[in-house]
């Protein structure tokens, strides 16, 4: 078969730690607060503890008041407040560091498109969640049924073309920024034979070819950075979004008919401008609808944190 790829416990930080968040302290402040990091990473402070001796507030670590550098790992999540001994009062010098724990991506599954038939290319989407606390970086098919992931790529979607008419079991999982494999998706993906009616695919298939689509257009791998909105969509759709907080819209978008990688730019209402200052972060509600050719819609809804730059 031709394959085409489309596309409480808490210690000093040792040399394994997964991931580092730097924080830098001068001119009575800390950078890099509040921040958050997953369990098992680590948390290193860069400045003069002479000046500025580092105190956790729940005495997690002892003081730090010598050298220049010193790193910390979390093994429980939790929320851990430090301050300076000095200045914490005075000048309000205080951070926040909240870690969490490592998940699997929440949800795995993958669309079929079109109805497979023998001889002719067939892509397969990923349609699952995003990573709850980091982000997925390949996906692992086995296209071919043989219960080996024989392909991995950088994006959802990989390409298949089956010579022979047939029911094979496609595999999928994923991959995020830890190292770690999600749950196995699997379908019966049942391939036409040349000419013929189109064959099953899947819950994930697209239907009979002739019909009419009735399947809404979907998004996942959603992320806002700043004012910029990156997600996936499942087939072509254009896209429109607004951002929600204290009961106005504080922010408008669009983005034109595409499939696959989509990214919108969000422009601030007057209202918006009024309640997002910049450089604030503020919790809102993001409304992201997208609607295909055929005229399907799909809606989602979820509570992102923005910040204006």
């Amino acid at each position: 078969m031709g394959l085409v790829v489309l596309g409480a416990g808490l210690a000093l930080a040792g040399p394994a730690a997964a991931a580092d968040q730097t924080i830098a302290f001068q001119n009575y402040s800390y950078s890099a607060t509040p921040t958050t990091i997953k369990t098992g990473d680590t948390a290193t402070f860069n400045g003069s503890f002479m000046s500025h001796p580092l105190v956790w507030d729940a005495n997690n670590f002892a003081t730090t008041n010598t050298g220049s550098s010193r790193s910390f790992s979390f093994s429980q999540p939790g929320t851990y407040l430090y301050h300076c001994q000095i200045h914490a009062q005075t000048q309000g010098m205080v951070g926040q560091l909240t870690v969490v724990a490592d998940q699997h991506p929440a949800a795995v599954s993958f669309g079929v498109s079109p109805s497979p038939r023998a001889g002719q290319p067939v892509t397969f989407t990923y349609t699952g969640s995003a990573d709850p606390d980091g982000t997925l970086t390949s996906w692992q098919w086995d296209v071919d049924g043989d219960g080996t992931f024989e392909t991995t790529t950088v994006a959802g979607t990989v390409a298949n073309t089956y010579a022979n008419p047939g029911t094979v079991n496609v595999h999928m999982r994923v991959v995020d920024d830890s190292n770690e494999p999600s749950a196995t998706a699997t379908q019966a993906v049942t391939i036409a034979a040349a000419g013929s009616g189109a064959g099953g695919g899947g819950t994930g298939g697209s239907g009979n070819s002739g019909s009419r689509d009735t399947t809404a257009p979907q998004a996942t791998l959603v992320k806002l950075s700043g004012l910029k909105l990156t997600f996936r969509a499942s087939e072509k759709a254009s896209a429109t979004a607004t951002l929600r907080a204290r009961g106005k819209t504080i922010a408008k978008g669009s983005a034109k008919a595409k499939s696959g990688a989509i990214s919108l730019r969000f422009k601030l209402t007057k209202a918006g401008r009024s309640i997002l200052k910049p450089g604030q972060k503020l919790k809102v509600t993001l409304n992201l609808t997208l609607r295909d050719a055929s005229g399907n819609r799909r809606s989602l809804k979820k509570t992102v944190t923005v910040r204006r730059t």
